[in-house]
């Protein structure tokens, strides 16, 4: 099936979810996990409950784990409790030449979705627009807790190491063990990161004697002096396009590997012109993107179209 390998056809605007679905397509795991939700809620459908939260704890467990990758996930998540192919019940009646933009269709070829179901899932979120987040905002009450319980801990950590140091040094006296560099006062910023990669901390602004110009100069160069060097400023780039459809053709490379050898006069044209050393190469990177889009799963996990039709399994 074409669709399987030749992804050229796909516009641009599909590329990334495109490829975290078709890379999905390659789980077992995820599969297997469509399976389960689907088995799991059938019989609630059947009872007219399928409105009920899964009690299912291995499920919601293995659910969170590909919703670690983020918002990403809803690419091939959204519609997990459809039926094949279907829709939840209460989904609203069509009018005359509409077609639902979502149903169980996972883990069919992307290609095969409706155009309208291929632009709703193409739309991937983002903490911006959903939360939505900010840039700068005060910190809430729990915050300030946290970060005083924080700080209080890293003075204790502080004191019991410098008591240490003067029950080890009985004959010294504090002036002689700080001029040794023995005792140590740190000077504890009161900052938290959150797994979030925010930061929350406590600010001083003097309102009343500096305009707002004035703050707002002094913010950035604030800003600039102290951000995190673990989280460099977001360029907006990311990954170019260019770079998706690569790994979209090279899933397609190890699929006609896997469907045919490459002397195999069923094996595509297109790539086969590419030559047999290149396709193989292919097939690795392929596997390298695999993890890393899904980087939840163990290491030796193989996309399920890893193994060549030749035997070749390495």
């Amino acid at each position: 099936m074409e669709a399987e390998w030749n992804f050229d056809s796909v516009p641009d605007g599909e590329l990334v979810a495109c490829c975290y679905w078709e890379y999905a397509r390659e789980s077992a795991f995820i599969r297997g996990l469509r399976q389960r939700s689907w088995e799991h809620w059938k019989p609630l459908y059947v009872k007219d409950q399928w409105w009920n939260e899964p009690e299912d704890e291995s499920l919601h467990a293995d659910l969170q784990k590909v919703q670690s990758i983020g918002y990403p996930a809803e690419v091939f998540l959204h519609g997990i409790s459809c039926p094949p192919d279907g829709v939840l019940p209460d989904a609203l009646p069509l009018k005359r030449g509409e077609v639902y933009r979502l149903t169980g269709s996972f883990p069919k070829p992307w290609q095969a979705l409706t155009a309208a179901e291929r632009t709703y899932r193409s739309h991937i979120g983002t903490d911006v627009e959903r939360i939505p987040l900010v840039p700068f905002r005060r910190g809430l009450s729990l915050d300030a807790k946290d970060i005083a319980e924080w700080v209080a801990a890293r003075r204790r950590e502080a004191d019991a190491a410098n008591d240490r140091v003067r029950r080890a040094n009985p004959g010294k006296t504090e002036e002689a063990l700080c001029r040794e560099g023995k005792l140590q006062f740190p000077d504890i910023q009161p900052s938290l990161y959150w797994a979030g990669r925010g930061e929350v901390t406590v600010v001083s602004i003097q309102w009343a004697t500096f305009t707002d110009d004035a703050i707002a100069s002094y913010l950035r160069k604030w800003v600039k002096a102290n951000r995190p060097t673990h989280l460099p400023a977001p360029d907006g780039k990311g990954k170019k396009l260019s770079d998706w459809r690569v790994a979209l053709n090279r899933l397609g490379i190890m699929r006609a590997l896997h469907a045919h050898t490459f002397a195999d006069h069923r094996f595509p044209v297109a790539l086969k012109d590419r030559g047999e050393k290149h396709c193989y190469t292919a097939r690795k990177a392929a596997v390298a993107r695999f993890h890393e889009l899904f980087p939840f799963l163990p290491k030796e996990a193989k996309p399920l179209s890893w193994q060549t039709k030749g035997g070749r399994s390495g």
